[in-house]
């Protein structure tokens, strides 16, 4: 096999997609996945601390969208892993459902 044959049936595996760039993305996604509630819990202890007040919209909308994208992992690759973060996840955002669906009605 010649290196032109080498780098013709390479790049029709790859779909003529850029190896690093997509591991850049991935590790950018993987970053955003786990900062993403850490500045929410940040912001909520801060307005907590600066208003007494606690808005909890923006947390069930994190939770949301981070369960949703671990079963859409879990229901591609089949890990106990995704399955585990995306049960966790999904506790959190019904929690943080129910919590502000109190906080609208003001029992909370």
């Amino acid at each position: 096999m010649t290196k032109e044959e080498i780098l013709e049936r390479s790049r029709n595996e790859n779909q003529d997609k850029d190896i690093y760039d997509l591991e850049v993305q991935n590790i950018a996604a993987k970053a955003g996945y786990f900062t993403g509630p850490l500045i929410c819990i940040i912001v909520s202890i801060l307005q907590f601390i600066f208003t007494k007040t606690l808005s909890l919209g923006y947390l069930v909308v994190i939770f949301g969208m981070l369960s949703i994208t671990f079963l859409v992992k879990f229901g591609k690759m089949h890990k106990k892993h995704e399955l585990f973060v995306f049960i966790c996840y999904l506790v959190l955002f019904i929690l943080s459902l129910i919590a502000y669906i109190f906080q609208l009605t003001g029992r909370f």
